[in-house]
């Protein structure tokens, strides 16, 4: 007899580790020679440019540059001017399933940043690096699909079919482009660029071919001088990339993030000249059908069959949903107009609920208004996004919360109200325990005795009509036969007629 199990391998990636983080980061610095005297520290904002990501036996790294504009009112003057200070900064995350060549996707922000004088020429600067990261690790499993041979020997095989939920490919790709900006012509001429705020707006991505087109604006504020007023522009500037990617099936579902790399924002003769890089980041998933053989046996002879239990993720669906975030930010002094407005997730919790996950997004806003009296002023506060997810029983969800379109805010009694929308993306997963042989082998000849023609069996609570006919040696198509079952399955307790094993 000879009996060979074949084949089928399940290569791609699979999620190891998904969430936020954080790092705080500070800096002494000093204000430059050719710069006044710091009277009053107004407000700070940061941008965070992402370097690299190294990953190493349990410790993942991102490191990077977080710059950090200080707006200040100089000793004996009533404008305001800007700093720039720039501080290095590497976000650590240990867990013992990182290894060398996992790949990870990121998405940082600088979630609050703020300054203090030390004295009137060195400031203290803070910032708060958080953002979203996924690492996948790369497997390769052989898993028996089918059993060939035993022709002769009443060979009988038990094939399932599943529905296979893998991550077939990771990718990325840096890109650069750039623009010449003006301000639109109900706004005053640009004279001084004070800050800036280069905002990543939500991506789509659908597959064309084998090649994954990635579309997505990056939102750029800049706060300017023009006179002896202040103003706020806001530009909208898209991109398209196309990430190359292995042959995939039209109902692939992508998860995608951009980073922001580097960007460089120049005043010159009243534009607005702007270079970004950019890091577009996917994973793919994909459902792929999978036959695998659950048990097999023989009616004419023994054979030995070893199984063991595998794990396969067999469902991976994929949502989103905004909230509004809104609260009352207050403020000592009343506000007479908005100049400025920002908000950043600095951390994300989930909670188990009554049918699923209660995921709370903690955001901070920040901004920027004149007073009545035209004075220069800036305030914060923490908001808090909930958004509810179902999850079936057995099932694990990972939730990503990012701000999308634009922050704003009204001048109110008491303060200012900000709103603004999260966007709560989610993955829910399911495993499933299956048992996959592994082994087929002869097994030993028993010298038994005449059996009877007919056996009278009583099926037992949660046995299969397999179980019985592999114990009795019998085969499930002869006893549904001559039992006239209609399907797979007898209820307990049903007594069934077992026709004889055959030589």
């Amino acid at each position: 007899m000879d009996m060979e199990l074949q084949r089928v391998t399940l290569e791609g990636y699979r999620p190891v580790a998904q969430g936020m983080l954080s790092q705080e980061e500070t800096l002494e610095s000093i204000v430059p020679d050719a710069c006044p005297d710091i009277a009053r520290i107004v407000s700070a904002s940061g941008k965070v440019f992402l370097r690299d990501k190294e990953l190493g036996e349990g410790t993942m790294r991102l490191t990077g540059n977080a710059r950090v504009s200080v707006l200040y009112i100089p000793e004996g003057e009533e404008l305001p001017r800007s700093l720039e200070v720039t501080i290095p900064f590497q976000c650590v995350r240990d867990d013992p399933r990182f290894h060398a060549g996992c790949p990870v996707l990121a998405d940082l922000q600088a979630a609050s940043a703020d300054a203090r004088t030390i004295n009137p020429r060195k400031m203290l600067v803070r910032v708060v690096v958080a953002g979203w990261t996924a690492a996948y690790d790369r497997e390769r499993r052989e898993l028996s699909a089918d059993l060939a041979g035993g022709e002769g020997e009443g060979l009988q095989k038990l094939l399932i079919s599943r529905k296979c939920c893998i991550i077939p490919d990771v990718a990325e790709k840096s890109f650069t482009f750039s623009d010449v900006l003006r301000p639109p012509a109900s706004r005053p001429e640009l004279e001084e660029l004070l800050l800036y705020r280069a905002e990543l707006g939500a991506a789509d991505a659908k597959f064309i071919g084998k090649k994954l087109v990635l579309k997505g604006d990056v939102q750029l504020c800049a706060l300017y001088r023009s006179g002896e007023g202040l103003n706020q522009a806001r530009f909208e500037l898209p991109f398209s990339q196309i990430l190359d990617m292995g042959e995939l099936p039209e109902e692939a579902e992508p998860e995608v993030a951009v980073a922001l790399k580097s960007a460089d924002c120049r005043a010159r003769e009243g534009e607005l000249e702007v270079a970004l890089e950019l890091l577009a980041q996917a994973a793919v998933w994909e459902r792929r059908p999978v036959t695998l053989i659950e048990d097999a046996y023989c009616v004419g002879r023994p054979i030995d069959v070893e199984r063991a239990p595998i794990q396969l993720c067999t469902g991976a669906e994929r949502s989103a949903r905004r909230e509004i975030g809104r609260r009352l930010c207050e403020s000592g002094i009343p506000a007479k107009q908005v100049l400025d407005c920002a908000v950043a997730v600095s951390s994300l919790t989930g909670a188990p609920g009554e049918g699923g996950m209660e995921f709370t997004a903690q955001a901070n806003a920040s901004v920027l208004y004149l007073s009545e009296d035209d004075a220069l002023c800036g305030v914060e506060t923490d908001i808090p996004v909930s958004c509810r997810v179902e999850v079936p029983a057995g099932c694990a969800c990972a939730c990503r919360c990012r701000p999308v379109g634009e922050v704003t805010a009204v001048p109110v009694t008491g303060g200012l109200e900000v709103r603004f929308e999260a966007e709560f993306t989610w993955t829910v997963t399911r495993e499933e325990p299956v048992s996959c042989v592994t082994e087929v082998r002869p097994g030993a000849v028993e010298e038994t005795g005449a059996r009877p023609s007919v056996v009278i069996r009583r099926v037992e609570r949660g046995e299969a009509l397999w179980d019985i006919a592999k114990a009795c040696g019998s085969t499930t198509q002869d006893i549904r036969a001559a039992n006239g079952l209609p399907g797979e399955e007898a209820a307990a307790g049903t007594l069934l007629l077992i026709p004889a094993k055959r030589n």
